[in-house]
């Protein structure tokens, strides 16, 4: 619970019991799962990525099995409700679109967490063309590269078995965060497969 402002138990909006929750709202005071004070001791190496962060149409995809295509996309990383045990976590979720009429191309929805007292960290995700992933790497500074550790798949998946899979995440700047895929497919060997930068619209 925010001590500071009890009444205001949803990171969106306050819709408690207190007359000041629409003051602490306005005040972007209700939005704790944004903001850097409150991030778990473990989860600071990764605390940059705190925010939404959209791009309309800079994402560039191309793979031998697809025609190149440009797409928008948004992410989110917010922090978790803190566990009574278990490990702390930032929430991800992101969503692509097309860009001639925004129709939705892919999501995905997982959570950081990092190795207490490292900067291991690990990514596990659940998507919507069906498949599962785990993946763990190394943050160094302003850059995440994690590798494929793990992945599942439904059996009626449509897509190419992934093999191996590489993404950076990379903070150019407060406001500028890029994004770069590798992969690797039961039939192709790994290349690159996207590139996006965004730019951070909230808070």
């Amino acid at each position: 619970m925010n001590l500071l402002y009890p009444s205001c138990g949803d990171t969106t909006s306050c819709t408690d019991y207190s007359s000041q929750c629409p003051d602490w709202a306005s005040g972007g005071q209700c939005e704790s799962k944004y903001d850097k004070h409150y991030v778990p001791f473990d989860l600071k190496p990764i605390a940059f990525l705190l925010g939404r962060w959209r791009s309309e149409f800079g994402g560039k995809a191309r793979f031998p099995t697809i025609p190149n295509f440009t797409y928008g996309e948004q992410l989110d990383f917010k922090l978790s409700d803190t566990p009574l045990f278990g490990m702390p976590s930032m929430n991800y979720s992101a969503f692509a679109w097309g860009i001639n009429n925004k129709e939705s191309l892919h999501s995905e929805y997982g959570f950081f967490t990092v190795k207490n007292h490292t900067n291991t960290i690990g990514l596990t995700t659940v998507m919507s063309n069906g498949f599962t992933s785990v993946e763990e790497g190394q943050v160094s500074g302003n850059k995440i590269v994690l590798k494929l550790v793990d992945i599942g798949r439904i059996s009626w998946s449509r897509d190419l078995p992934v093999l191996d899979m590489i993404r950076e995440i990379t903070l150019i700047d407060p406001t500028t965060l890029e994004q770069r895929l590798q992969m690797e497919t039961l039939t192709h060997k790994m290349q690159d497969h996207t590139f996006i930068r965004y730019k951070k619209v909230f808070p």
